[in-house]
């Protein structure tokens, strides 16, 4: 099954997505979460320990779509994680159209974009599968641009009008400090801010997708359109279970 197609086109009808982040650079815990349920994991490569090699054991260990988050639209970065096989390619704190669109080139092969060739690749099973990644995967790798700068906020209307773009996913977190309100995330500003995100991004028929906090979270969330709903962490489910057993231990031994 090619899973990058099979992503775009249940966003495409319509479908909501759930995902888990992978911070732990952990094969293993990347196929706890690829085992547990959800849709598609987000692996993250901008605060994430591990190098390459980490990033194709990861790879090997799931067996759902895998979407990779870098820190900048860089081609090389985003050939040697294409090529290494993910679905797709998330970039962090997207500021400006011309991000989105080298984003873009940097995942449509020669001549449509900028990404080189490589006919033994391990999305291509080492070339024995390539003309079918070439015309599936290979075509069109699912792109997102994470919105969660002021900047990225002021330019949103030029990123949305790039072609290939297929999901804005909102960086709550992040939106909120740099509006200079970290720890007050319901503050009228930061509101008005994702508001204007989801009304935008909806009427420009973008996927929409963000943080759920809590199952109400992700109701209000699909309430409002939202497709891609990521929840929590291998990083955080980690640190609550050990949390909630270490007091129970506690609790038992007095």
């Amino acid at each position: 099954m090619d899973t990058s197609q099979d992503l775009r086109s249940r966003l495409s009808d319509g479908h909501t997505l759930s995902a888990s982040w992978l911070f732990l650079g952990s094969p293993v815990t990347t196929e706890i979460l690829s085992a547990a349920g959800f849709d598609v994991l987000l692996l993250d490569r901008e605060h994430a320990p591990g190098g390459l090699d980490t990033l194709y054991h990861q790879l090997r260990a799931a067996d759902v779509p895998v979407v990779v988050r870098l820190d900048s639209p860089h081609p090389s970065q985003i050939k040697l994680a294409l090529d290494a096989g993910v679905q797709g390619i998330a970039i962090s704190n997207l500021s400006t159209g011309d991000q989105a669109r080298n984003l873009v080139a940097a995942t449509r092969y020669v001549p449509e974009g900028t990404r080189g060739i490589q006919r033994l690749s391990r999305a291509a099973r080492y070339g024995t599968d390539w003309e079918r990644y070439r015309a599936t995967t290979g075509a069109a790798p699912l792109t997102m641009a994470v919105i969660e700068t002021v900047t990225g906020l002021e330019n949103l209307d030029d990123i949305l009008s790039v072609d290939g773009l297929d999901v804005i996913f909102i960086g709550a977190v992040d939106l909120a400090a740099g509006l200079g309100h970290l720890k007050d995330m319901s503050h009228p500003e930061v509101k008005a801010a994702i508001a204007r995100i989801e009304t935008r991004t909806r009427a420009a028929g973008k996927v929409l997708g963000g943080l759920a906090n809590a199952p109400e979270d992700a109701t209000a969330k699909m309430a409002l359109g939202y497709q891609l709903l990521s929840f929590g962490s291998d990083a955080l489910f980690l640190r609550e279970g050990a949390l909630a057993a270490a007091k129970n231990a506690k609790e038992a031994i007095g």
